[in-house]
């Protein structure tokens, strides 16, 4: 299961190449500026060279980010996986702050996991299509607002 230690030390490198990934030294991310790393499919974000923020989203038309996404679950040690149906756990299941509707059929639904927003991007037909999380406190109230 999840190791929450792992979030700490998530690092684009060791997914990407760096000809793979732009780096945005003046991002903002929910109104908290940082260093972006990525695009807009798959985004590590960064305040002093620590992660903040994870997301990955509109990446089923793409394969190679699509395996790229679920190396980076398993890394933190999540079973479930982009593209595949999403199965209720303990940790996730009908607990959720809030959902609300995203890009046409996806529901996301927020949890407040351990101290941390997550939040599941989840077709009607039961697909997980997208993941964020997010340790930094500023960035999980300003996502909550």
């Amino acid at each position: 299961m999840y190791d929450k230690t792992k979030f700490s030390m998530l690092n684009i490198d060791d997914f990407f190449c760096s000809n793979q990934y732009q780096t945005i030294e003046d991002f903002s991310y929910a109104d908290v500026q940082g260093i972006g790393k990525g695009g807009y499919q798959i985004l590590f974000f960064y305040i002093l060279d620590r992660v903040e923020a994870l997301s990955i989203q509109d990446i089923m038309d793409d394969a190679f980010l699509i395996d790229k996404a679920n190396q980076i679950l398993s890394y933190l040690g999540f079973d479930f996986k982009i593209g595949h149906p999403f199965e209720l756990t303990d940790e996730f299941n009908h607990n959720y702050r809030f959902k609300d509707r995203f890009m046409g059929d996806q529901i996301r639904y927020y949890y407040d996991f351990e101290g941390m927003l997550i939040v599941l991007g989840i077709t009607w037909e039961g697909i997980l299509e997208s993941f964020e999380m997010v340790t930094n406190e500023t960035i999980i109230n300003n996502r909550l607002e």
